[in-house]
């Protein structure tokens, strides 16, 4: 049985679609000037997979801290709904698992590791902390921090008997951000067990049970350089141009008129600005089929994270039968896309290499998800591509010339 925790209250999720929002009649009625009548509306199966999607355009929902683009997404045992300031935590019961004891932590150890950073590790700011699964391709932002475990009011809930109930946690510091280990069988960075606590550093890697994610956060400015001491030579132009500079000997005798500067050279014209590449009203990017059923069709994908599967509620449905349920993701992270599998079944396979984790995208990549082929190609390129292939253009034709 699936449900919601609102305000401490349970509401049960029955089978086919349910409405949240100010309506009266609405099964999970929302107060609020910006609560629309019908925000969001949350589709059961009769397998008991839950998906939510917007009931209106205007509706904005977060999920995990993610925007909710208009295209559905299945909600996992502990996932987040935010609407308008409400919080709405999905318990699923068959995997809520079973209760384990940790171990204590020492917050006052924090301080230490505000000023352990890794060796060789790209050091972070204490803003924009976000983890992304590797297993599902899931997104979560860490907000006054983040909890791992396998309590439902955990922020990321993993279930699995190797994960306890509140795990580990990430939080910010003035240094950065700190991973506080607080389980019983441990949690791992870049495959390095955490003695207590450890300063992250961009594109760690946790390991916490079976699943890995990826953390990524601002990075750290780097410390101005110290101004040059100004040498002779430059003392004594900055004393014949008629500036001080401490420590500077003025020259003997009258001081020498300065020649006037040569006039300046008119600036360039500004170079014109080329026109951004145009698409769809919110398209980053197309899926162009090359076999099966939706061969010659341009699916577009209008979020960042894009779901891709055999089942309806997918952002881009694949109907084929090599094609798992849900399949694999497409995602846009630190402006590169890149390709996740699922677990699929037949496999999901990026320019002829299978995938095993997660692979890069380039322009034109040759994507194939069970025996379903397809062409990748981003429409939301902020630099120009280097490189690139060799485009055949169409013929010319120019009208024929008067006699």
């Amino acid at each position: 049985m699936s449900f919601l925790e609102v305000s401490g209250h349970r509401v049960t999720i029955p089978p086919g679609a349910s409405v949240i929002g100010s309506d009266p009649g609405a099964a999970v009625m929302l107060d609020g000037a910006t609560v629309l009548p019908r925000h969001a509306l949350l589709d059961a199966a009769a397998d008991g997979q839950v998906v939510v999607r917007r009931a209106d355009d205007r509706a904005e929902i977060l999920v995990n801290g993610v925007p909710l683009g208009a295209q559905p997404t299945p909600l996992l045992h502990g996932d987040k709904v935010e609407i308008a300031g409400h919080e709405l935590l999905f318990v699923d019961e068959r995997r809520s698992g079973s209760t384990q004891y940790i171990q204590a932590v020492n917050p006052a150890a924090m301080a230490a590791a505000a000023g352990r950073p890794g060796v060789g590790r790209t050091p972070t700011a204490g803003t924009g902390g976000r983890v992304v699964s590797l297993t599902d391709g899931r997104e979560y932002v860490v907000g006054q921090s983040l909890v791992f475990g396998r309590e439902a009011s955990c922020e990321v809930v993993i279930t699995s008997k190797d994960v306890s109930r509140r795990h580990a946690e990430i939080m910010p510091t003035p240094q950065g951000y700190v991973v506080v280990d607080s389980s019983t069988n441990g949690t791992f960075v870049n495959g390095q067990r955490v003695q207590g606590q450890l300063m992250l550093a961009r594109a760690d890697v946790l390991r916490i049970g079976d699943n890995d994610f990826r953390f990524y956060a601002d990075a750290a400015p780097p410390p101005a350089p110290p101004a040059p001491p100004p040498t002779a030579d430059r003392r004594l132009a900055n004393t014949l141009f008629g500036v001080k500079v401490p420590g500077a000997r003025p020259a003997p005798g009258p001081a020498p008129v300065a020649a006037a500067p040569p006039p300046a050279a008119p600036a360039p014209p500004p170079a014109p600005v080329p026109a951004a590449r145009s698409s769809g009203k919110g398209e980053l990017a197309h899926l162009v089929i090359r076999s099966g059923m939706l061969k010659g069709q341009r699916l577009p994908v209008r979020t960042t994270l894009a779901n891709i599967g055999r089942a309806d509620y997918n952002d881009l449905v694949l109907p084929d039968d090599s094609v798992s349920t849900v399949h694999a993701k497409l995602q846009r992270r630190e402006g590169i896309w890149v390709i996740v599998d699922v677990g699929s079944t037949n496999g999901t396979f990026a320019d002829g290499e299978r995938v095993a984790d997660e692979a890069p995208l380039t322009p034109g990549a040759l994507l194939r998800f069970g025996e379903v082929r397809a062409f990748f190609e981003p429409v939301d390129l902020d630099e120009p591509v280097q490189g690139g292939s060799t485009k055949v253009l169409q013929a010319i034709r120019l009208p024929p010339e008067p006699k």
